[in-house]
């Protein structure tokens, strides 16, 4: 064993006076990734990585138990998104794999990230909407009713891109006056019979087509393919059946329901209409507002540990003088330190959307 690979042996444990803070940083990341929908064992690597600075599989494996094949496997898919860096450590045929950044700038490297999803996105549903119109002039069922679905993601696009430059480093007055809440008053749909749409055979493969987009976009990437999949079908349809969900994604009666109740609770779709049979059709309204209210409860989430991180630092600052020399104890402070400034920042983007879907 070289003496860079011993190096690396010993580096990645922390002394038993900070592993009780190095567990709950991994538990807050844990819990905002289960909101998001994002794979767990994605977010247990990347939080050791963010917390850790920089690891090998062999010490990944140490800390989060998984196999060398799912590490491998995930670590893949992690580096494929641009935020992680794998590195070979010299005259060795070790590799090392990092977050790519500084952890001051976690939430602007966020933004930017959702931009640059919103951008690609934006482009392909510009296109979309290009092969819908010549349906429409063909009167191909259901090519009118994808086509409106797509102009309202247009429109929390454009929210997005207008919201997501200004919060950084700005006062809440800066921002709304930068932010004209007029120019976005979301459209909400008038009131329907709770139908579910029938779509021709080529306006199906459109929306398959937008189904596996999204699933593919960095938006969605890591998160549980099943729940992009039905929340896919939410945006696309309006109106939608669990027992039409169960026969068009092949997931069990419990999957389904389990998806369904999450997107209740978090008010992204809502009951529209219940038969004498008590057979329930749920909505999303606006495809625009389901993605902006995603959003908000992803944050939400996060927020709620935002006493937590303040009482970690507080910690971490008043046993400085016995800590602050163990290995780790820096990493973990500016770690918790960009989390607690991170939800103070996407607070202030709830309080934009809250605005704007309020409007």
């Amino acid at each position: 064993m070289s003496i860079e690979e011993e190096k690396t042996e010993i580096d990645h444990l922390f002394n038993d006076k900070l592993r009780k803070y190095e567990d709950r940083l991994v538990d807050l990341i844990l819990d905002i990734a289960q909101s998001k929908h994002v794979n767990p064992k994605i977010s247990k690597i990347s939080s050791y990585l963010l917390i850790h600075e920089k690891l090998t599989q062999k010490e990944l494996k140490e800390l989060t138990e998984f196999s060398m094949g799912s590490i491998s496997t995930y670590l893949s898919v992690m580096t494929g998104t641009g935020v992680y860096l794998k590195e070979r450590i010299p005259k060795t045929h070790t590799y090392t794999y990092s977050f790519l950044g500084n952890l001051e700038d976690l939430t602007t490297m966020g933004f930017e990230i959702a931009l640059k999803s919103i951008d690609s996105l934006e482009r392909y549903f510009k296109s979309k909407k290009k092969e819908l119109k010549k349906l429409i002039e063909n009167s191909q069922k259901g090519a009118e009713h994808l086509f409106r679905r797509i102009d309202e993601l247009l429109m929390a696009f454009e929210i997005y891109k207008v919201v997501f430059p200004v919060i950084t480093g700005n006062s809440k007055e800066q921002i709304e006056k930068e932010v004209d809440l007029e120019d976005f008053k979301l459209k909400k749909s008038e009131n329907s019979e709770s139908k579910q749409i029938q779509f021709d055979p080529e306006v199906y493969s459109v929306e398959d087509n937008i189904l596996n987009q999204l699933a593919a976009s960095t938006m969605f990437i890591g998160r549980d393919p099943m729940f992009v999949r039905i929340l896919g079908y939410f945006i696309t349809r309006k109106y939608i059946t669990q027992s039409r969900l169960k026969k068009i994604t092949g997931l069990s009666v419990g999957k389904i329901s389990e998806e369904v109740n999450s997107l209740l609770e978090n008010g992204l779709i809502e009951k529209a209409s219940i038969s004498e049979k008590g057979k329930i059709t749920y909505k999303a309204e606006s495809a625009g507002i389901m993605l902006l209210k995603f959003s908000r409860s992803v944050i939400n989430r996060m927020a709620k540990w935002e006493n937590d991180l303040y009482n970690t630092k507080r910690e971490l600052e008043d046993n400085k003088n016995t800590l602050e020399s163990l290995y780790g104890y820096m990493r973990i402070y500016r770690l918790n330190k960009s989390l607690l400034d991170s939800i103070l920042n996407y607070k202030r983007v709830v309080e934009m959307l809250d605005k704007i879907l309020e409007a």
